[in-house]
């Protein structure tokens, strides 16, 4: 057994080291490589309680797990409170309750079936939980593992295969071996067991960070070009957008577009929700902001203008009404609320994709069926009323003049690998992202969030220019590289080459199967031990 007699006696402050590591990697630090030690601590202390055989050991691991996961959540994402106080609070707590539960599933495991069998469980159980978390109704893909590295994304070339919940299982393998090595040293193992241990974790870390450095520097894009001009409208998403006049804010919207560049682009793209006004989809020519935009077109006869939208879709047939569905009072008809993108072209063709993966709380009610009938009271507590709608598959947009089939993410779908991969499935050869991320005012998120698009681009290898009202628009090349970003709170245009690319990842093919396999080894361990517990207790009483 180890000895860590110095530094194991203190679990706080091993507790406490696990949270910091596991910050600093989220900050805007290219420090991504803190994370393959950051759970060292937390499996010192798992060893330390396991070695004292107290029966209540695994609710004191959860306590020390839990203090770990607080600090690491509330550190990275302390900036929810500008948008909702309450919403920050639920979220830290309730994801760091999630993942130290996690922590005591594994420490049943490693009590009950051994060393071995724990260290598998200990990554199967962690990749398991996250795609379960992020396939949930409370879903927050935000404090995903792989999600460290997006500051270093020359080390992660290989998320092409993976994906970056991929990249999740390669660090807490990352973290088992180096404590492992560490165990065996301070035990005095045998040196030929010692350097297959060393030797084992050299070619777990250089293998494929050599292979992505390697492919990080030799990586050429075909040569598609796609011209675009980026409007960042800088429209101030508490005091402005949505007390304003939606057209002015679109005629300034144009006005940037104009000044930004003298040759006709292939496409304009405006941030999420540029246009507020909740118009029918099947009325859109009737509103006066897209006719406003249609009229702008008349000077580009070859550009498209993509768009965020507040939409809605009604629906006559009481058969066609959805579980998010309003029904009118007068009960002739119900309706959808969509949060759009839209392409609007100049012979005033608009084709329109629905946000599908939405925000809990602000976007959706988890488990509409039940908060439904509550939704009176949400409104009381200035919650949202009802949730918006979806669509079950993902769609292109396509452009009439040339090949170019554009996937359009809507702001929180951008932090879902396997969602986006859904995208490059349907057709699209070119990504683009519209979001609006003023919300979140100056702080960590909003640059977090504009990271997580260059892990996008590195497991679809595909270019993307990306949009927001505020915040960070840029251009991403297919390596995860920014090319070129505006600044924060400053109304500004991006001119720019993107290039399309036709050809699909592995893991655009196969999406996250790790983390699949992680889930179907937990199921079938944790029925080991339920099964396990129930024959003990049965011969116990026998």
């Amino acid at each position: 057994m180890i000895e860590f007699k110095t530094i194991a006696k203190n679990k706080i402050f091993l507790s406490v080291l696990s949270g910091i590591l596991l910050s600093l990697t989220w900050t805007d630090y290219p420090v991504g490589v803190l994370v393959l030690i950051a759970f060292v601590p937390l499996l010192i202390i798992l060893e330390q309680i396991l070695k004292t055989n107290n029966k209540s050991g695994g609710l004191v691991f959860f306590s020390y797990s839990f203090l770990s996961f607080l600090i690491w959540n509330a550190f990275s994402t302390w900036w929810i409170m500008y948008a909702s106080i309450p919403g920050a609070i639920a979220t830290i707590c309730l994801n760091s309750f999630f993942m130290a539960f996690v922590m005591y599933l594994s420490f049943i495991s490693f009590k009950t079936l051994g060393r071995k069998i724990g260290y598998l469980v200990f990554v199967s159980n962690w990749v398991a939980f996250e795609y379960l978390l992020i396939h949930s109704q409370l879903s927050w893909p935000w404090m995903i593992l792989g999600n460290s590295f997006s500051n270093s994304i020359s080390l992660i070339q290989w998320y092409e295969f993976t994906g970056h919940l991929g990249g999740s299982a390669w660090i807490m393998t990352v973290n088992i071996l180096i404590f492992e090595t560490v165990r065996q040293i301070a035990k005095k193992s045998e040196k030929k067991k010692i350097r297959s241990y060393i030797i084992g974790l050299s070619l777990l870390i250089l293998l494929p960070i050599s292979y992505s450095l390697i492919r990080f520097f030799t990586y050429k894009e075909k040569v598609n070009p796609v011209k675009v001009v980026i409007i960042q409208p800088n429209i101030d998403p508490y005091n402005e957008k949505f007390s304003t006049p939606t057209l002015s804010q679109i005629q300034k919207t144009t006005e940037i577009a104009k000044t930004a560049s003298n040759n006709p682009p292939d496409y304009f793209i405006a941030p999420e929700t540029a246009i507020t006004t909740g118009f029918y989809e099947d009325n859109a020519l009737q509103n006066i902001s897209v006719n406003h935009i249609l009229d702008f077109l008349k000077d580009y006869p070859k550009s498209e203008f993509i768009i965020g939208a507040t939409t809605r879709v009604k629906y006559d047939n009481p058969k066609d009404y959805t579980e998010t569905a309003t029904i009118s009072e007068d009960n002739t008809f119900a309706h959808d609320l969509f949060n759009t993108s839209m392409q609007i072209s100049p012979n005033a063709d608009i084709q329109f994709y629905h946000k599908s993966k939405l925000v809990p709380g602000i976007e959706s009610m988890p488990f509409p069926i039940i908060t439904k009938l509550f939704t009176d009271s949400f409104v009381e507590l200035g919650g949202i009323n009802g949730t918006h709608g979806t669509q079950e598959n993902r769609t292109v947009f396509v452009n009439n003049s040339n090949d170019i089939r554009l996937g359009v993410a809507v702001c929180y779908e951008s932090a879902y690998g396997e969602f986006i991969t859904e995208f490059i499935s349907a057709g699209a050869n070119v990504l683009f992202i519209i979001t609006n991320d003023g919300w979140w005012k100056d702080s960590q998120g909003y640059r977090q969030h504009a990271r997580f698009a260059k892990l996008r681009a590195i497991e679809t290898r595909r270019s993307i220019a990306r949009s927001a009202n505020t915040g960070i628009s840029c251009i991403i090349n297919q390596k995860g590289q920014i090319a070129k970003q505006t600044e924060w709170w400053k109304e500004d245009a991006i001119v720019g080459i993107i290039n399309a690319n036709d050809k699909t990842t592995f893991y655009v093919k196969y999406g996250d199967f790790i983390p699949r396999m992680g889930l179907m080894i937990s199921i079938i361990l944790l029925a080991i031990i339920i099964v396990g517990q129930i024959r003990k207790r049965i011969t116990n009483k026998t």
